[in-house]
This record gives C-alpha cells, sequence and structure tokens, in this order.
C-alpha cells in the first residue's frame, strides 16, 4: 500500500496540534494548567493629575462625547471562516492636522507586523494560546483604511482576498464609520496573502 503525502502550512498544523493537545487535556482527570507569566519590571512612577490637568483632561473628553462615529482610519484584519473583522485599529481621521503616509494620504502609524506581534503575545498569557493571533501576520487577509484629503475620499486598500470575502466591505465601511458616498476599494499586491516587505 503506498504512503500517502499531506501538505500543510505552518498555520494548518499550529491549529492541528493545539486542537489535539486541547482535546488530550480535556479528557484528563485532576490536572490544572499553571502557565507562567512573564514578570514585567517597569521603572514607571505613578503619582496624580494636578488639578489643572485633571480639570482639562475632563474637558477634552466631554467635548469628545460623541463623536465615535466620525469617520476613521486605520487597519485591519479579517477572519474568513467567521466573516468577521479582528485585530481592529482606528484613529479619527480628525486626529491628523496634514498627511502622514505617501501620496498625500492619512492613515494611522500602527504597523500590521507590530500590532500582530503585541496582540500574539497576549493571546498567548492571557488567552491561554487561544485566539486569531496563529501563524504569521501577513498569512491572514488584512487591509488599511487611508483618507485622501484632496479628493476627500476614504480608501479601503486589501489584496485580491477581497474577491472572495465581499462581506467584508460593508463590516468595514461600518467599523470605520465611513461614509458611503466617499468611500472606495482597492486593491494592491501589499496586502494578498503571504505578502509581506520583503515580497
Amino acid at each position: 500500500m503506498a504512503e500517502k503525502t499531506y501538505k500543510l502550512s505552518l498555520e494548518q498544523l499550529n491549529d492541528i496540534v493545539s486542537d489535539a493537545v486541547t482535546n488530550a487535556l480535556k479528557k484528563l482527570d485532576n490536572i490544572e494548567i499553571v502557565e507562567q507569566q512573564p514578570e514585567e519590571q517597569t521603572s514607571v512612577k505613578v503619582g496624580n493629575f494636578s488639578e489643572e490637568q485633571y480639570r482639562e483632561a475632563i474637558a477634552t473628553m466631554k467635548r469628545n462625547r460623541g463623536a465615535g462615529e466620525e469617520p476613521k482610519v486605520g487597519i485591519f484584519w479579517w477572519n474568513a471562516t467567521l466573516h468577521e473583522l479582528f485585530g481592529v485599529v482606528t484613529h479619527k481621521r480628525t486626529d491628523y492636522l496634514r498627511p502622514n503616509a505617501g501620496g498625500g494620504l492619512i492613515t494611522c502609524s500602527e504597523m500590521h507586523e507590530d500590532v500582530w506581534k503585541k496582540e500574539f503575545r497576549r493571546q498567548k498569557y492571557h488567552g491561554g494560546g487561544i485566539g486569531p493571533y496563529k501563524g504569521e501576520y501577513q498569512m491572514k487577509p488584512r487591509g488599511r483604511v487611508f483618507y485622501n484629503p484632496t479628493d476627500d475620499q476614504y480608501i479601503i486598500a486589501v489584496g485580491s482576498w477581497i474577491d472572495d470575502n465581499k462581506d467584508a466591505i460593508a463590516q468595514i465601511i461600518e467599523e470605520f464609520d465611513l461614509p458611503d458616498a466617499k468611500t472606495v476599494v482597492q486593491k494592491a499586491t501589499h496586502w494578498d496573502i503571504g505578502q509581506t516587505w520583503n515580497d
């Protein structure tokens, strides 16, 4: 009988191993899994607001109440299995006074790879390794929202993965509070699955 060969991505293999370990542990009695938390050392000092700082902070927060539905720029990932966004980072477009990206565009300064690393660590230490941050950041559908002040237009930048996930568009528009009439979706290879800065 000939042997079968299976091809698996690293992400698929990680999922299979994680599921197998979880199922095996559920069958064991009287077991407690203790995950050692990394010791967080900091030299940050703890103090109090001055009266003036406190009044100004409260006044600023009051002015911002109700402004949560302003259009936003930022980054996101798309879970094609659950048909939902995750890892969303948003900033109000009005937080930026001038373009901060190439081509005169505005977007957030956060990078997918940095957010992924941070969330991966958080998921590992506080979520028992369970969550969407598995494998490499570029192996999940992702995108970025830009604003073009010259055209007064929002750009949802995505990879070709959007062709099979059109339902993501409505969720992105809702999550980022984008105006339909001033929003376009543009594909570029940088946001294709598997693409990185080196590709």
